[in-house]
């Protein structure tokens, strides 16, 4: 079981409370040490900040896209909305907190099923607004740009927290961690990058992934993955995690 275990969550600051909590309800211990940092991108792009509504469809593949949009936007607020496509269960209620229907939610949060989801609903030239972060995945792009004319807005940027790697270093070569929980690929990519030239073992933590995508960068970096849920989200990877340490006792 997961009660007296020491959970690190790697997720930024802001995001890392409903984790935390999650951790708490079973009893688990969580450590809160945000390897990434996200900001409001700099720049933005003036013509989509006036024109954003006039799209067909806009697609938000996260919360923090959902939030910095609405940065960008201010009150710029249309009568009329595009159709709206969403990952997740997440960033649709990040969206209708914010009085904003949303049309489309594919059965698996990624980007390819809601590529395949989106693909059939688009009529021929369509215009598709990505709102996305700076380290987001070209899948949509990809799958969507020879139907539809795609265009991406970056409205935030994911930078690696560099002031965090002492103290992950030290949590690891004292043991004092027995779980790791990655909710994207930027927390894998910076946790790798934070060990890189250092010695630490890693044989006695268990790694958690919120989804595939996330798993998959992690094991590309050579790093294991003991619990990956079938439901990609917060719940389900405690949930799973849980029961991998069940098991193991």
């Amino acid at each position: 079981m997961l009660r007296g275990k020491r959970v690190l969550v790697t997720r930024e600051k802001a995001q890392a409370k409903a984790l935390s909590q999650t951790l708490e309800r079973y009893g688990a211990i969580p450590v809160e040490l945000p390897l990434i940092r996200i900001v409001r991108a700099e720049q933005t792009n003036q013509e989509l900040l006036h024109k954003w509504h006039t799209f067909d469809w806009i697609v938000f593949t996260s919360q923090n896209g959902v939030k910095y949009f609405f940065e960008h936007i201010g009150e710029m607020k249309p009568s009329t909305w595009p159709k709206v496509a969403v990952v997740g269960e997440k960033t649709a209620k990040a969206l209708q907190k914010r009085n904003v229907v949303v049309d489309l939610i594919p059965n698996e949060f990624v980007a390819e099923s809601l590529a395949e989801a989106l693909k059939p609903l688009l009529s021929a030239h369509a215009r598709v607004l990505l709102v996305k972060g700076n380290l987001a995945r070209d899948t949509l792009r990809e799958q969507l740009s020879n139907i539809a004319n795609v265009t991406d807005w970056i409205v935030y940027e994911t930078t690696y927290n560099e002031e965090a790697k002492p103290q992950l270093i030290h949590f690891l070569q004292q043991r004092m961690i027995d779980a790791i929980t990655f909710t994207s690929s930027s927390t894998v990519h910076s946790f790798a990058q934070a060990i890189a030239g250092e010695n630490v073992d890693l044989s006695f933590v268990t790694i958690a992934c919120i989804g595939p995508i996330t798993k998959q960068t992690a094991l590309q970096l050579g790093l294991p993955v003991h619990v990956c849920p079938h439901t990609y989200t917060i719940d389900e990877m405690v949930e799973q995690l849980h029961q991998y340490f069940t098991r193991s006792e």
